[in-house]
């Protein structure tokens, strides 16, 4: 019985090292036959990217260009194996000095032929050669670069709390800005608006910024916002007694007006209160109107009033006359 389980052991033993055997010399096989199948020459096509070079700065590309090339290549399977598993060392530089114009075509559309690309992937890389190369034309839209500056337009929606309200015109920083872009669209561009800008409840004075709503996907600008500068104040209802003159009146007539001044009111912010007097105002009736037609009674008209008041009103807005021939 001893006799037999030592006899199976023994086989059991032998026949691992046989399997242990035949396992190495699997391997030492297969490493001679990878390495007599990489020593072969064959034929692949890799994903490259792509540098461009003298591109010319008076012109502008609408769209990108493309930033990868297919390359077909061939050489020793050795030498394949590292373009394929690190394709980003394989680089092709395309010369913008190579760029057409299609006569043919709508204006702006260019092309670049690729087969240049081949000629500097062989100088660089000796160790395997570029065959073709796809696409073999890149065709794009290329157009005459200009520059135009245009005025900001602040699209604006602001609401106050009571009795404030802006004292002085909204403050834009910069007010206009240049537009880089085809020519051909830049010309049709006469402005440039803000996004919307909305604030409520304004009861002071501050600063903000905006973003410049872009007017098309063919242009650049800076900066992309603009400063808003709002100087809001406090605003109190004031009368004055304005006198009244007459306008166009001939030299030979004689113009007597009732009443000689009117009352005007407005609203003004509390630090310009006491800058208010009636030299600042201009309220006039005018003769023509006594000259197209009867008239019982002249109209007022608010001829001049001070910046930094609002809510002119005036009381009567009509006066009575009578004319005298000298």
């Amino acid at each position: 019985m001893a006799r037999s389980k030592t006899s199976s052991v023994l086989r059991s033993v032998t026949n691992r090292r046989k399997l242990t055997v035949f396992g190495i010399c699997l391997l030492i096989s297969s490493f001679f036959w990878v390495l007599l199948a990489f020593n072969g020459h064959y034929s692949t096509t890799i994903r490259v990217p792509v540098s461009y070079i003298n591109m010319p700065e008076s012109r502008m590309l609408i769209e990108k260009l493309p930033h990868e090339v297919d390359i077909s290549v061939s050489g020793s399977g050795y030498d394949l194996i590292s373009y394929i598993i690190q394709p980003k060392q394989a680089q092709v530089l395309l010369d913008g000095r190579s760029i057409g114009m299609s006569p043919s075509a709508r204006a702006g559309e260019a092309f670049l032929t690729t087969y240049h690309g081949i000629d500097f992937f062989n100088r660089e890389h000796a160790d395997i050669k570029a065959l073709n190369i796809l696409p073999d034309t890149i065709y794009f839209s290329f157009f005459d670069r200009g520059y135009k500056k245009v005025p900001v337009i602040l699209e604006q929606s602001l609401t106050f709390e009571r009795q404030f309200s802006l004292s002085d015109s909204i403050v834009l920083s910069p007010d206009s800005i240049t537009l880089t872009g085809p020519i051909n669209v830049l010309d049709s561009i006469a402005y440039i608006r803000t996004e919307a800008f909305v604030l409520k409840g304004l009861n002071k004075s501050g600063n903000y910024t905006v973003k410049i709503k872009k007017p098309s996907d063919q242009v650049t600008y800076a900066p992309v916002e603009v400063g808003v500068h709002l100087e809001v104040d406090k605003f109190t209802e004031a009368t004055i007694d304005v006198p009244v003159y007459v306008d166009h009146l001939l030299s030979s007539d004689s113009l007597d007006i009732f009443p000689q001044n009117v009352q005007v009111t407005y609203l003004v912010s509390l630090r310009d209160f006491n800058k208010v007097n009636p030299k600042l105002f201009r309220i006039s009736a005018d003769a023509f109107d006594l000259r197209n037609g009867k008239a019982e009674n002249l109209r007022l008209y608010l001829r001049q009033v001070p910046p930094f008041v609002h809510g002119v009103r005036m009381v009567p807005e009509t006066v009575e006359f009578i004319i005298r021939k000298r």
